[in-house]
């Protein structure tokens, strides 16, 4: 049951926890644009990019199974400030080798790292603020850490791909979003309680939702790792930084106004819109690939971030709507492992197409993906009706972990939908 906490100790506490993910999702950005800069200086191929991209997805889920498990024996706290240590000696260790696998096993170790700190972040977040306040709080949230995520880029601005200081700056970010933690006088959560994904179940009921998350990581997880090269390839390594920014700025301006419209009409006719915008941006790009002015390029590119990385949270909430009461928790949690899986296998396909095709192989599959998205939302609308009652929308970061209550499990049932039907992770 929700504990009562008086609203100025409420913002104090929730404000902590905000700042230390903001912080980190600047070293996030950063890393962003500057992995796959001085992967392509090694002359490494963008099938191994897409491979060591896959790694972090892959370390990104084994993360997100063991965080209750380390929650409940260690705390919030102790959690995400081991976490972020190791975090910042993985990215400091990428400046040490050039090596395929060693660059893999980094890359591992910092998706777990960062899937753990979601998990002590956003349970803590959950533990302390009460359904009134939910969605204005997660807003702040949202904007933050994507905007974190927007300016990130810019922090190593003007460095040559294989300098020692890009690393070191995301390092000492991540070693950073440690002092809000380590210094809030905040009571933790209480243990966190496990339940199993059941994913069978969860796409038996919504099955909409899973493929829209499932799409979202297939499609986001590869251009996200790859895109960067392509602004570097057309435009010089200077526009990796401003491209890369303008997809997380679509999305953040985008993002609230389409979760708002799927409050008031079937979301998967959202999902469809916001897919459908994403594959139109994501075939020009491909068709007039390295033709446009740079300033047209970054255009289609923040229109297909508008699209691309703002449909995640909606899937979230679609969930929310039909899941059965006192299942919330388990279902939005098995959401979040398809998403991760699907940021898997995207990066994986992805870099030998860029390889054999060129970048253009990247946003043809990208917006094939897409359009399949939401072809997938058309077909479900004309087999099943739109739940009868929704929860309010609140946005949903695709790297979110234990958002809601999915540490905690749910004590009792709640009325259908309810919990937070949507909060967020670009990583």
């Amino acid at each position: 049951m929700q504990r009562f906490v008086p609203m100025t100790s409420l913002l104090r506490n929730v404000a902590a926890l905000i700042a230390a993910v903001t912080i980190l999702q600047l070293a996030g950005g950063l890393l962003g644009v500057r992995i796959p800069l001085a992967f392509a200086e090694e002359g490494h191929s963008r099938t191994a990019l897409g491979l060591v991209a896959a790694s972090y997805s892959a370390g990104f889920m084994i993360g997100a199974m063991v965080a209750t498990a380390l929650l409940a024996r260690v705390g919030h706290i102790r959690v995400y400030a081991a976490c972020a240590a190791i975090f910042s000696a993985a990215t400091l260790a990428l400046h040490f080798s050039d090596a395929i696998w060693a660059w893999g096993v980094a890359r591992m170790i910092a998706g777990m790292a960062v899937a753990l700190m979601f998990a002590a972040i956003e349970s803590w977040m959950s533990f302390s603020i009460g359904k009134q306040v939910r969605g204005e709080v997660m807003s702040v949230y949202m904007v933050l850490t994507k905007g974190a995520l927007a300016v990130g880029p810019f922090f190593a601005f003007g460095y040559a791909p294989v300098e020692a200081e890009p690393w070191m700056i995301a390092a000492a970010l991540a070693a950073l979003s440690m002092v809000p933690i380590c210094f809030t006088a905040a009571e933790q959560p209480d243990p966190p309680k496990a339940q199993p994904l059941a994913l069978v179940e969860q796409f038996a009921t919504a099955p909409a939702a899973v493929i829209g998350a499932f799409g979202a990581g297939l499609v986001n997880g590869g251009v996200l790792a790859l895109a960067p090269l392509y602004a570097a390839q057309h435009y010089g390594a200077h526009a990796a930084a401003e491209f890369y920014s303008a997809a997380f700025t679509g999305s953040l301006l985008l993002q609230w106004p389409a979760g708002r419209l799927s409050d008031r009409i079937d979301r998967r006719m959202v999902i469809a819109l916001l897919t459908a915008i994403a594959a139109a941006s994501a075939f020009a790009l491909a068709i007039w690939s390295g033709a446009l002015a740079s300033w047209s390029a970054t255009a289609l590119f923040f229109l297909w971030g508008a699209g691309a990385l703002s449909f995640y949270g909606i899937a979230v909430a679609h969930m929310a709507d039909r899941a059965e009461p006192g299942k919330l928790a388990q279902s939005v949690a098995g959401v979040l492992f398809v998403w991760a899986a699907g940021s898997v296998i995207g990066p994986l396909l992805m870099g030998p197409l860029v390889d054999w095709f060129g970048v253009a192989g990247m946003f043809y599959f990208a917006g094939g993906a897409a359009a399949l998205v939401c072809a997938a939302m058309f077909w479900r609308r004309s087999t099943r009706e739109s739940p009868a009652t929704k929860e309010e929308f609140a946005p949903q970061i695709g790297t979110s972990v234990a958002a809601g209550e999915i540490a905690y499990g749910e004590d009792k049932p709640p009325a259908q939908g309810s919990a937070i039907a949507a909060v967020n992770n670009p990583r």
